[in-house]
């Protein structure tokens, strides 16, 4: 295709049609062609732009200063040293929580959204702050209330745009639960959040749901596969067994997630299952290179 439009530029980057447009509007780094409705349309350069873009963010490049790089043709040199934004908005997270202020964390989240792709978003803000709160909950007189206020105000985020954005997408649906007995549902639904960014439809069914019923939902429901998210140290030999047979029984790939699969890499016991590990970018890269989201397997 020789011109295409922003939904499916947000498909192939990960990056959100909003934050496109803000790249777009505040830093002049895409000027795509517009349809006689006045609809964007862009190209095959614009793509590897976002990527490059997407590639020098990880690399923990401000937006500011990935736009001044990709303009100078990847040139680094006289390009004044940036600070990273990161500690600033994990700051304001902080003190947001410790007021128990949703609506400022609102505004923080939406900031750090309207220049950062979704999984940067994650990966910089969100998981530290979360890590933050699990350190220091036992030393703050509020830290229980604190870490309690800030993870139901993530799932209910997290879940709003998993609902808000499912009907946008058009991939592969996936089957998303934690294992039996598992109630650590965030980092499954964080990862869920990352996938649909990347064109995957989610189908969620939350925290401690049992393996029966993964089988007759998965029986009744179109879905490319299943994946499963952990926190155990180790899966009991029932577990595993049951894991086995349900990957046995399921007509579609069963994965396994968070650092229970971490966990099974070096178990000499392990179920056959394709393993994700619980870090978000190389846990995105295995699914997408065993699954793309959009064309053939």
């Amino acid at each position: 295709m020789s011109e295409f439009p922003i939904r499916i530029l947000s498909e192939q980057t990960g990056v959100p049609a909003t934050t496109l447009r803000a790249w777009e509007r505040r830093y002049g780094l895409l000027k795509p062609a517009r349809t006689p409705k006045g609809h964007r349309l862009y190209k095959q350069a614009d793509l590897e732009t976002v990527r490059q873009v997407v590639q020098l963010l990880e690399a923990g490049s401000t937006i500011s200063k990935a736009v001044k790089i990709i303009k100078n043709g990847g040139a680094v040199a006289g390009l004044q040293r940036e600070k990273s934004p990161w500690m600033l908005f994990q700051k304001r997270f902080l003190q947001s929580i410790e007021v128990f202020d949703d609506r400022r964390l609102d505004a923080v989240y939406n900031d750090a959204l309207a220049v950062y792709p979704i999984d940067i978003v994650t990966v910089n803000l969100l998981l530290p702050v979360l890590q933050r709160l699990g350190q220091q909950w036992q030393t703050r007189t509020s830290g229980v209330a604190e870490e309690h206020f800030f993870s139901a105000w993530l799932r209910n985020k997290v879940g709003v745009r998993i609902h808000h954005e499912a009907s946008r997408t058009r991939g592969r649906r996936l089957l998303l639960a934690c294992l039996p007995g598992e109630q650590h549902e965030l980092g499954i639904l964080l990862f869920g959040l990352s996938a649909l960014a990347h064109g995957y439809r989610i189908l969620y069914l939350g925290p401690d749901l049992p393996l029966e019923q993964v089988k007759e939902v998965a029986a009744a429901v179109d879905v490319s596969a299943v994946l499963l998210s952990g926190t155990a140290a180790e899966l009991s030999s029932e577990l595993r067994q049951s894991l086995s047979r349900l990957a046995d029984a399921l007509d579609v790939p069963l994965l396994l997630g968070g650092s229970a699969s971490d966990r099974q890499q070096d178990n000499p016991n392990s179920v056959d299952l394709l393993l994700l590990g619980s870090d978000y970018k190389e846990a995105l890269e295995r699914l997408e290179s065993h699954m793309p989201a959009f064309g053939e397997l």
